[in-house]
C-alpha cells in the first residue's frame, strides 16, 4: 500500500536538511515569542507533514515505537501525579519530540530524503568544526596540562565565552557524529568519486570532536565506530588502512593539553573532591532505596528531595541538584523502576525498527551509526527529550517504514538503488 503514498518534494528535503543543519544553533539565535529557532523550523516540517504527507503520517503515527513512547508519557504521568510537588515539563518535552519524530518518520519516505539528513549531518559537523577550531585550537595548543585538574582549568579558560552559548558536550558530539557518518559513506563503492572529501571531512570533524576536552563524545565516537567497523565487516584491508591513518593523523593534531583531560576515576582528586560523575553515581547508589520503585517525581526532585539528598552544584551562583548524566538513571529517579520500564519498552521498539543487514549499503549503515550514538548519548544525558533524538527516532522508523519495509537490507534492493543513481 506504501505506493499510494505520495513522495516528498525537494521542499521536504530541504527543511528537513535546514532542521538537522541549524540545530545546534538553537541556544544562539534569538527567541521568538519565547520559542527557540529550531522549535519554530520543526513546527514548520510538522505543518508541511499534515499538508503535504497526511497520509504517511496516518500510517506511522502508530508504529509501534510510538505506541510505547505513549505508554511511557501517560504511565509516568501517573507516577508524577502521585509524588509531591508534581511538575510535567519533561514529560511534556518529551511528548513534543515524539511530535517531531512522528514528522520525521512521516516524512523520510525514500533514499533521497534519507540522505538529505544524513548529508545534513555532515554539514552541521562541518560548520561547528570550524566555530571550534576558530575559538579554541591555536589557545590549545599554546597551553599544557599535565594532569586532569590542570586540563579542566585550561578547559574554563579556553571556552569562557561557551561557543554559540551550547554544551560543550553537545558541540564535541555533533562533530563525532558528522565524522562517523561521513567515514561510514566512504566504505562504499558507490561514493568513491567524493572519498577524498568524504575522509578529508572525517579527519577535520574527528579532530574538531576532541577540542572541547569531552571524553563523552570521545567514547560514544569510539564505541559507535567499533560497532559499525563490525558490522560493515573490519576483515576488509581497505578498512584497516583507512583507520590507521586516520588514528595517527588524530593523535599527531590534537593538541596535547586535550589528553591529560581523557580519563576517568572514581578515586578523591586534589583538594579531596571526586569525580563529579563518579560522585553522582556514588549518590544514586546510596539513595536506591528511596527512589527504586515508583521514583521521587521529577518535580520532587527539582524542588525538595534533590537538595535534601541528592548532589548539588552552584551553577552560576545557584546552587541546584545536579540530575544524573545517564537517561535509565534520571528516569528511575524520577518514576522509579516502573517508569523505566515502559522506557525500556519504547527503547526494545526502537532496537527491533534496525533493519538486518545493515552492512550492505551505505545509508542503512550511516543510520546505524546515528542511532548508535544517540543511544550511547543517552548514557551520558538526562535530556531524553533532546531534538536530535526526534531527528534520529524519526529517520529510523521512516526508514524502516518505508525504505526497508521487511526489515531486511537485501542484496537486490542495493543493487536497484544503486542502478538508478547510475540512469
Amino acid at each position: 500500500m506504501t505506493h499510494a503514498v505520495n513522495h516528498p518534494s525537494l521542499a521536504g528535503r530541504v527543511l528537513l536538511f535546514t532542521s538537522i543543519v541549524t540545530l545546534p544553533l538553537q541556544d544562539f539565535l534569538p527567541q521568538v515569542a519565547g520559542m527557540s529557532a529550531s522549535f519554530l523550523i520543526f513546527a514548520a516540517l510538522a505543518a508541511y507533514v499534515i499538508v503535504n504527507c497526511s497520509r504517511g503520517l496516518s500510517m506511522v503515527w502508530h508504529h509501534p515505537v510510538f505506541i510505547a513512547a505513549y505508554v511511557f508519557i501517560g504511565v509516568s504521568a501517573l507516577l508524577e501525579f502521585s509524588s509531591p510537588l508534581s511538575q510535567y515539563s519533561e514529560l511534556v518535552r518529551f511528548g513534543q519530540m515524539i511530535v517531531g519524530a512522528v514528522s520525521v518518520a512521516a516524512l523520510c519516505r525514500d533514499r533521497s530524503m534519507l540522505a538529505a539528513g544524513l548529508y545534513g549531518y555532515i554539514a552541521t559537523a562541518v560548520w561547528v568544526a570550524v566555530v571550534l577550531y576558530g575559538t579554541s585550537y591555536g589557545t590549545l595548543q599554546e597551553l599544557d596540562a599535565s594532569d586532569f585538574n590542570e586540563a579542566n582549568r585550561v578547559r574554563d579558560q579556553v571556552f569562557e565565552g561557551k561557543p554559540l552559548g551550547a554544551n560543550l558536550g553537545g558541540l564535541a558530539f555533533v562533530c563525532a557524529q558528522g565524522a562517523l557518518t561521513a567515514f561510514t559513506l566512504s566504505l562504499f563503492e558507490r561514493l568513491k568519486h567524493i572519498r577524498p572529501l568524504l575522509l578529508g571531512i572525517v579527519a577535520f570533524c574527528l579532530i574538531a570532536s576532541f577540542l572541547p576536552m569531552s571524553r563523552g563524545a570521545v567514547l560514544v565516537w569510539l564505541v559507535a565506530f567499533s560497532a559499525v567497523s563490525f558490522t560493515y565487516g573490519a576483515r576488509y584491508g581497505k578498512l584497516l588502512i583507512m583507520v590507521c591513518i586516520l588514528g595517527i593523523g588524530v593523535y599527531m593534531l590534537v593538541p596535547d593539553a586535550v589528553w591529560s583531560r581523557m580519563m576517568f576515576s572514581s578515586e578523591m582528586g586534589e583538594g579531596g573532591k571526586m569525580d563529579s560523575r563518579a560522585r553522582l553515581y556514588t549518590t544514586a547508589i546510596d539513595r536506591l532505596p528511596e527512589y527504586i520503585v515508583a521514583g521521587v517525581g521529577a518535580g520532587n526532585f527539582h524542588q525538595d528531595w534533590g537538595y535534601r539528598k541528592w548532589y548539588t552544584k552552584p551553577i552560576n551562583g545557584v546552587t541546584i541538584p545536579i540530575a544524573a548524566h545517564n537517561t535509565p538513571l534520571a528516569i528511575t529517579v524520577y518514576w522509579g523502576a516502573i517508569g523505566l520500564l515502559t522506557f525500556m519498552w519504547f527503547i526494545w521498539g526502537l532496537y527491533r525498527s534496525i533493519p538486518a543487514g545493515c552492512g550492505r549499503d551505505e545509508l542503512s549503515l550511516a543510520l546505524l551509526g546515528i542511532i548508535i550514538m544517540l543511544g550511547l548519548h543517552m548514557m551520558q544525558s538526562h535530556v531524553f527529550y533532546n531534538k536530535q533524538f526526534a531527528l534520529g527516532i524519526g529517520l529510523l522508523v521512516g526508514a524502516r517504514q518505508w525504505i526497508w519495509p521487511t526489515g531486511i537490507v537485501s542484496t537486490v534492493e542495493v543493487d536497484q538503488s544503486s542502478s538508478h543513481g547510475h540512469n
